[in-house]
């Protein structure tokens, strides 16, 4: 098979057909008459669970326990028919000890009923794997979620005639079929479902569908199954796609890898604060891509040639690993040191280190040597300021961004594959990332046979998708549309600075046709190298990176740009919402400490 050159997607060609699909998580609360004809008259349901027994009932993963400890909802005391090898021999053993377990799939058997009261077809999945196929909606469980405690419960169902003991509460996720992003009719199709799940509240009916905290709203990105040789995109597009012929071109996934490394700050301020960075809330569920970009990786350390498309075979369950499946496996993700790991040189002592590295490496076996990158701080520090000390600073990680992710020829991780790529943007063995890339290497063929790496580890099969997990849920049809509208824009913005890149590249050969004949071939290299970084820093940005050069960039409408704004002011009141609610607590534990204090000392016989 030839290796096509990198392709040139024209302005006049049609972007790539994008369709996606949604997961929305939720919590279901419904009144004990929804719950009681899916148990049997011989068995009970258990209202009241002490709380260490609760602790024994908890559904979440080890990943979320220490946030989401224990489980809020009731007890049955019927064995679980629910298919899932690991909970129902979880439930049924908690059956044996306890004498009653925790919900399997009765409460996605409620939500089920009540689409089909509505003549809407939704599957309960078998909860056996991920799910393979997409035709029809599905209902699944969730091991990140919990029902909502007592307090919060009858905060819910406040103002209904029936008492709120008579009400309980579990998580689902709800999960669309592939839709169109180009096609209305698919965000009217999501209006109905979201429709339906609201109705419970605003006709006071027996069920409420409601949200909390740590529920997101994850979008899936991808290609269309069949008919994208068909479609008018550039042919060279279609030699970088794949023999299953519905995964995203690499060049433009490198291009998108760009983007999101170096907006994702000014991404982030879409959303509340507790989607964002560094947050609580995010330590667990939201994990910034850009996390191999902030200090310079030892290179030493890293084998690229285990670099290929190997999964981890426990991360398929979600329980073993707390990190859901697609992984890639542990030997081919890119771990690259931190900026408080000792490969990190600080600059006071760079010189020195540099020089006793240099002495040092005449015995050493040159193989054994990694090159030192082509961008290392030491060529930046020359350029800027001596006071500038800040190995983070956002000029240092678009530098990395564009070498890591656009390695030149004599760089170790050449040529750049999609493996590799997805390591680089899901550190550690972890989907649960801002953008998760694991997805893009699963098998998207259900019906071929199994297929395996040369370790032997069977690969995963499901849809090749970007998902895109930073929002969080809503029940917002126009929300939602500008959301995927939103992510699907990054894609193309992407597809379209391929075409630039390429562009350029063919005009600057021209004009440096024979400048460049009597350079060695490194100092070539590092001077194409450099010349192709001040293009990305001019193309996505004009030099500066801000919401203002995020939208133009995206191109976004007259509605999009609206939307931009309005989250934006939203995330900022919501922002000092959260920071006066903190000062507030922690007025509220002084004052609660100093009484603990005087009383101690009215007490007190001395």
């Amino acid at each position: 098979m030839q290796t096509s050159t990198p392709q040139d997607i024209s302005t006049t060609a049609s972007p790539i057909p994008l369709t996606f699909g949604i997961e929305l998580e939720h919590v279901l609360a419904f009144h004990s008459t929804l719950l009681a004809p899916l148990i049997p008259a011989s068995d009970r349901i258990i209202r009241h669970i002490p709380y260490q027994k609760r602790l024994r009932l908890r559904q979440t993963t080890s990943l979320y326990q220490r946030t989401r400890p224990s489980y809020h909802s009731w007890g049955v005391t019927t064995a679980t028919t629910y298919p899932s090898p690991f909970e129902a021999d979880w439930h049924n053993r908690c059956l044996a000890e306890l004498g009653y377990r925790g919900y399997a799939d009765e409460i996605l058997r409620m939500e089920q009923q009540i689409f089909l009261n509505h003549e809407k077809e939704v599957v309960v999945h078998d909860g056996c794997g991920k799910m393979q196929k997409f035709g029809k909606w599905y209902l699944t469980t969730d091991t990140s979620l919990v029902g909502a405690r007592p307090k919060e419960l009858a905060a819910i169902v406040k103002g209904d005639a029936a008492k709120p003991r008579e009400w309980d509460s579990g998580p689902v996720e709800l999960v669309s079929r592939v839709l169109d992003v180009d096609d209305e009719a698919s965000f009217q199709e999501i209006g109905e479902m979201f429709e339906i799940l609201t109705a419970g509240a605003k006709a006071r009916r027996r069920y409420r569908a409601f949200t909390d905290q740590w529920c997101g709203l994850h979008i899936h990105i991808g290609l269309p199954s069949t008919s994208i040789r068909s479609s008018k995109i550039a042919s060279e597009t279609r030699d970088h796609i794949n023999s299953e012929d519905n995964t995203i071109p690499l060049p433009v996934l490198q291009h998108l890898a760009y983007i999101t490394v170096v907006y994702e700050p000014i991404i982030s301020l879409l959303h509340p604060p507790n989607r964002r960075p560094s947050h609580a809330n995010a330590k667990t569920d939201l994990l910034g891509n850009r996390d191999e970009f902030f200090a310079e990786p030892d290179y030493s350390l890293i084998d690229w040639d285990l670099i290929s498309l190997n999964y981890d075979s426990q991360s398929d369950s979600g329980y073993n690993s707390g990190c859901g499946s697609g992984g890639i496996y542990a030997e081919a993700t890119l771990k690259f040191p931190g900026p408080d790991s000792k490969c990190w040189k600080k600059k006071k002592g760079r010189k020195a280190e540099k020089n006793n590295s240099t002495q040092n490496t005449s015995s050493e076996d040159p193989s054994q040597i990694a090159p030192p990158p082509l961008h290392s701080d030491e060529a930046i520090e020359d350029d800027e300021d001596e006071d500038d000390d800040d190995p983070n600073s956002e000029p240092h990680i678009r530098t990395r961004a564009h070498t890591l992710i656009f390695p030149p020829p004599s760089h170790r991780s050449y040529p750049m594959t999609l493996p590799k790529l997805c390591a680089l943007m899901c550190s550690g063995n972890d989907r649960s990332h801002f953008i998760n890339w694991t997805y893009l290497l699963r098998d998207p063929d259900p019906t071929s046979p199994t297929k395996y790496t040369d370790k032997g580890i069977a690969i995963p099969k499901g849809a090749r998708t970007l998902e895109f997990r930073q929002h969080e849920a809503c029940f917002d049809e126009w929300e939602v549309r500008c959301w995927v509208r939103f992510c699907a824009g990054l894609v193309r913005w992407g597809e379209r600075g391929v075409g630039a890149l390429e562009r350029w590249r063919e005009g600057r050969e021209k004009r440096d046709a024979g400048g460049m004949v009597d350079m060695e071939e490194g100092e070539k290299e590092r001077k194409m190298h450099e010349e192709e970084e001040e293009w990305f820093q001019e193309y996505y940005g004009r030099g500066t990176v801000g919401m203002k050069e995020l939208v133009e960039g995206m191109e976004l409408c007259e509605e999009m740009r609206a939307w931009v704004e309005m989250r934006v002011e939203m995330g900022k009141v919501m922002e000092k919402t959260e920071e006066e609610m903190r000062k507030d607590k922690e007025e509220r534990r002084k004052r609660k400490r100093k009484a603990e204090i005087e009383r101690k000392r009215e007490c007190s016989p001395y």
